[in-house]
């Protein structure tokens, strides 16, 4: 017996990623999950105040957004901690 709405339907999308995109590095994360989407903090150590943390962007994702940037998440991880040990290894020969 077969199950249809178990089948996933992917889209082939082109990215574009304007060549003036600003890079933000951030110090902490939060993570607020409710019940239909996913809020995501992101912010910096105050520098000027000790112990205060300035958030500088929030984004919210759907469920179904935010699992699937945990599996991608994940799975580049995952790569990325292969790639690591792998250099490692070849370093120590």
């Amino acid at each position: 017996m077969s199950d249809s709405t178990t089948q996933t339907q992917q889209q082939n999308y082109k990215i574009h990623v304007s060549p003036d995109l600003d890079y933000s590095y951030r110090d902490v994360a939060n993570i607020y999950v409710g019940t239909g989407d996913v809020v995501l903090e992101f912010g910096n150590l105050h520098r000027a105040m000790p112990g205060n943390i300035t958030i500088g962007n929030r984004i919210v994702l759907s469920m179904a957004n935010a699992i699937d940037l945990q599996q991608k998440l994940g799975q580049v991880l995952q790569e990325a901690q292969k790639q690591m040990q792998e250099q490692l290894l070849k370093q120590q020969k």
